[in-house]
Parts: structure tokens; sequence; C-alpha cells
């Protein structure tokens, strides 16, 4: 087998996801060229996709000392960048990608996907914006450049622009999971939780979308708990009001007192299951079971109803419902604190 026929067969086996053997090809024929630079922008390549970020640097530096003109190789230069976090250098390297081949969708593209990932830079970035938009006016048939376009239309608060990009992006590629995340979060954001559950459970049962559904999904869980907050509310309000508007009620009246607390909670439990496809329920509680996050979220809602209950239960304890209302707020509080900090964390996907 020759060279050429090895970097052939190496780059047919990375169309088919076989990056291993690619790999092991790749580096026989550079063994025997190695000065070939679109054999080290293959290499480049290969160890991109198996999240090798440092040798597919190393790779595209090799390919582009042979060749400096060789806009993959820049392709694959800025991407590894960005990947390290060495924004600026990732930046520029794009930008000879771009200058070099400004017909190449993909140049546009990972200029695009740089800038919307650098910390540094946040909004509606206006390079980003133009360079997610050329890429997609270049490739309208390609599904990632309409995920970047959403990308940047929902970093600049579009959310109706943003979700046709998203929907376009999955008609193109349905296992598009960077596409479907973020749809999903902008299902989320409006109370279509029933939809974003579908979206992200779709996302944790791709290859490698698991640890992001899945801690999505805690969000969706997080969401429907803290919606039980009025009810708790309102029954340590009616249970206070109970007690005093009737001291000496007996057990007939604290009774169907307890009796409508539960009937509210059975309600918001009938809701809270309608929000989530029945094949996710028995998943999702799976999921949030062993949460830190999402029992300390419960336990906070429930606080309210719980001191409702002592004080239906025991009514001796009537005066002293201000500090039984002060520890139940503490624990509330903190809880929807918790709670407010996880839905800020809602992961997203940048690639």
């Amino acid at each position: 087998m020759t060279t050429a026929d090895r970097v052939a067969r190496a780059r047919a086996l990375m169309d088919l996801g076989r990056h291993d053997q690619a790999r092991g090809l790749l580096a026989e024929a550079l063994a025997e060229m190695p000065g070939d630079a679109a054999a080290w922008s293959s290499m480049a390549r290969c160890c991109y996709r198996t999240d090798d970020f440092e040798s597919a640097l190393h790779a595209a530096d090799q390919a582009l000392a042979h060749n400096p003109a060789l806009a993959a190789a820049w392709r694959w230069r800025a991407l590894s960048l960005a990947e390290l976090k060495r924004w600026q250098e990732a930046h520029r390297a794009a930008a000879e990608a771009v200058g070099r081949e400004p017909q190449n969708w993909s140049g546009h593209m990972i200029m695009a996907r740089g800038l919307l990932a650098d910390p540094a830079r946040g909004g509606d970035d206006r390079r980003a914006r133009d360079a997610a938009h050329r890429a997609r006016e270049l490739a309208p048939h390609e599904a990632e450049t309409h995920f970047y376009a959403g990308r940047v239309a929902e970093r600049a608060g579009r959310e109706a622009e943003a979700e046709a990009c998203y929907r376009e992006a999955l008609r193109l590629n349905p296992e598009q999971r960077s596409a479907r995340n973020q749809l999903a979060l902008i299902q989320m954001r409006r109370g279509e939780n029933y939809a974003a559950a579908q979206g992200f459970a779709a996302v944790a049962a791709s290859a490698k979308g698991a640890e992001l559904g899945i801690h999505n999904l805690k969000v969706v869980a997080v969401r429907l708990i803290s919606r039980a907050r009025w009810i708790s509310v309102g029954a340590l309000a009616v249970a206070e009001a109970g007690v005093i508007a009737v001291p000496d009620g007996g057990w007939a009246v604290r009774g169907a007192l307890m009796a409508a607390l539960l009937v509210g909670w059975a309600v918001w439990a009938v809701w809270a299951a309608r929000q989530v496809p029945p094949q996710l329920r028995m998943p999702l509680l799976r999921t949030v079971r062993g949460s830190a996050y999402v029992l300390l979220v419960l336990l906070g809602v429930a606080a309210f109803t719980l001191a409702a209950f002592v004080l239906l239960l025991v009514p001796a304890l009537a005066p002293f419902w201000g500090e039984v209302v002060l520890a139940a707020v503490a624990l509330q509080l903190t809880a929807l604190r918790t709670a407010a900090v996880l839905v800020r964390k809602a992961k997203q996907r940048v690639e």
C-alpha cells in the first residue's frame, strides 16, 4: 500500500468513525513521508475527533510548517486552540483559514464557534454574527451553520429566531444534540416542561451527551418542584388561620384542614406528572433521587407544609407560630436560592 493509499484509506475510516485505525495508518504514512502536509492535516483531524487536542495542535502545526497555505490545517489549528482555551491564537488561526479560503463555509463556522465560546466576549458579538450568517449563506444545507446562527440569535435575546434556527438544524440532522439541547432550554424557559424533558432525555441518550442531558433533566425537576412553593406557603397560612379562627376546634376541623392540604399537594403532583412524558417519569425520578440539589429544594418547598401539619397536630404551638414560620422561611429561601443557581447553570452546548 502506497503512502497516498494509506492517507486515503485513513480518511475513509475517519468518515466511518474508526479513528483509532485511521490514526495507525496515518502514522505509517507519516513515517514514510514526514513532509506530507496533507497527511499531517488528516492526523490533526483524527486527533481532534478523539479529543486529543494537544496532539491535534501539534499535527496542525507540522502541516503548516510544510505548507503554510493549507487552509484545512489552519482550521484544525483554530479548533484545537479553542478547545485548549487559547482564544486569541484560535481567533487568529480561524482568520487565517477564512482569508485563505473565503468560500469555505467551515472556516466561517469555526470563527463563529470560537467567538461564541470565548468567555471574554458576550452578547450579540458582531464578528460572531457575521461569521455565522456567512457560513449559513455558503452552506444552507449544513445543520451546523443553522445551529451557530441560532446561538448568535439566542445570545442576543432573539429566542424566536434562535428556535427557528435550531429546528432547521434538527430537520437537516435529527441527531444534532447541540441544537436539541438549546431548543429544550428555550422550551424550558417558556414553561414547556413536557417538550423540554423530551429534548434533554434525547440528549442524555446520545453518545456524548449523557452528562449534559442528565444535568438539564435535574434542572427541569427543580423547576417543577419550585412551582410548589405557593402551595406550601398557602398550607401554612391555612393552618395558622384555622387554628386562630377556631382555637377550640376539635379533630374534625383540624382533620378537614389537613385533608385540604393533602388535596392541594395531590393537585400539584398530578400537574407535575403531566409536565413529564409518561416514559420519562420513572427515569427522571431515578435521575434526581440522589441529587443533593433536588433534595434540598424539595425539603425547602415542603418546609411550610410540614410546619402547617405541626400546627394542626399540636395547636398548642400556635403562640409560637412566628418562630415556626421563620424557620420554614429560612429553609425555603435557602432551597430556592439553590434552585435559582442550578437553573442559571443549565448547561449550554456550543459545539
